[in-house]
């Protein structure tokens, strides 16, 4: 069986963990908004996602991630572009931050659930885009090609959260080892994502 998009849920998680599932997805998926977002904002979403982990560690932030949220209210988003272009993934980038806000103001697992689905879109478009941009041609009943390198690490890592989480899981320590992982992540993305958009720029 496959890994597809139904392969991790948050169904599982608590309040508080749907916190952590946030910030980390927010985490993988910032390298977007890093590298093609205005460089001038590379300060202010390093201290975004700090907030984001303060959330996660249980400290009391709601006042700032409502400030923060409401500042985002101003942004573009991502349908204001088409996917071919830059500015699709950075503002896709900045949705999945902006629910991980929500998310700490307000548990909501549907939230979190968008946020999987749309770094996962994102990274099966890099897959594409890196594998030489050749459509997968499937037959009326037949099951869908297996995700992408990429894709599949998100999937992976949602499940690390997932795991790090669950009842009777050593708890000690897990939310340094998540953020750990998410931020390892989102560096390693790094050279995919410039690679497929100088290509672009070329």
């Amino acid at each position: 069986m496959h890994e597809n998009s139904h392969a991790v849920g948050s169904s599982d998680l608590s309040w508080p963990d749907l916190k952590v599932a946030a910030a980390a997805v927010a985490q993988r998926g910032s390298t977007f908004y890093r590298i093609l977002g205005p460089q001038e904002d590379r300060e202010w979403l390093d201290s975004v996602l700090e907030l984001l982990w303060s959330v996660a560690d249980g400290q009391d932030v709601g006042d700032e991630c409502a400030q923060v949220l409401e500042e985002l209210g101003e942004e573009s988003q991502a349908d204001d572009y088409d996917s071919s272009h830059s500015e699709f993934f950075a503002a896709r980038s900045l949705e999945v931050i902006g629910n991980a806000l929500s998310v700490a103001l307000r548990p909501d697992r549907e939230r979190v659930e968008c946020s999987f689905l749309a770094l996962r879109e994102l990274l099966s478009i890099l897959d594409f885009r890196l594998g030489g941009s050749v459509p997968v041609i499937t037959r009326y009943g037949d099951p869908p090609p297996p995700p992408g390198p990429l894709e599949s690490g998100e999937i992976k890592a949602e499940l690390l959260v997932r795991e790090e989480l669950s009842p009777g899981a050593d708890r000690t320590d897990a939310v340094s080892r998540i953020r750990n992982e998410s931020v390892r992540f989102s560096v390693e993305l790094g050279e995919p994502i410039g690679y497929c958009f100088d290509e672009e720029e070329s």
